[in-house]
């Protein structure tokens, strides 16, 4: 596998007079504006092919998202006997939610994306009651922080050439962050990227709209606790 490093030297060959910090804060944002935007690839995905539990206690509403969470997708769980709202009123109803051509609840949530200083939060709607293993999270990850160069890219390898070019191109363009010609490299490389990551066997993953007249979530008992 290409090492950060290793990037970074074959950008020196063509920009020798850029610093290897300024080379590897540059490819740091590259990064970070790929992962900008929702990708198949990019969704947290455990060793079961489902995305992690999300832990809830009784009459708590709010839960912080883990630190390598970017952005919550979706709170949804199995539709079985066990799962009944039998925790208070119910504030909304719950949704349909088809997960690998699969049935699901999907609960309603609110949420909140991470930033530099904050991380990720969810916010339930109804009672969640406690459960350790009902609620699957749905989410998308944040890349790696390139902060040093022990720490690997987390783009695919076989795309980090397209990163190469990217920083080549930004410092060696005239007006180096004033242009707009640097903006549609980055565009470009960014949107090349984001293509490779919403390909392959994972694009069965995620959210397929279920036409409303096949939907009755006010009529079934589905809830939270057990």
């Amino acid at each position: 596998m290409p090492t950060t490093t290793y990037n970074i030297d074959r950008i020196l060959n063509r920009v020798p007079e850029q610093t290897r910090e300024d080379i590897r804060e540059v490819l740091n944002e590259i990064q970070l504006i790929v992962y900008s935007q929702n990708c198949i690839q990019t969704q947290k995905i455990t060793s079961t092919g489902m995305p992690p539990y999300l832990a809830t206690t009784v009459d708590v509403y709010e839960y912080d998202c883990p630190a390598d969470c970017r952005e919550t997708e979706a709170i949804f769980c199995i539709r079985t006997s066990s799962i009944r709202s039998d925790i208070g009123r119910l504030v909304e109803p719950y949704g349909t939610y088809l997960y690998n051509n699969k049935e699901y609840i999907k609960v309603p949530i609110m949420t909140r994306s991470a930033s530099i200083d904050t991380v990720a939060k969810v916010y339930f709607k109804n009672n969640p009651g406690t459960n350790a293993t009902t609620y699957f999270h749905s989410n998308y990850i944040k890349p790696t922080e390139i902060s040093s160069e022990e720490i690997q890219l987390t783009i695919p390898e076989e795309k980090h050439y397209l990163l190469r070019k990217a920083v080549v191109a930004m410092f060696t363009t005239e007006g180096y962050g004033e242009s707009q010609f640097d903006d549609e490299i980055i565009e470009r490389v960014a949107r090349k990227i984001r293509n490779s990551l919403n390909r392959g066997f994972q694009s069965n993953v995620g959210i397929t709209p279920v036409q409303e007249e096949y939907r009755d979530d006010t009529s079934r008992s589905y809830g939270y606790g057990q």
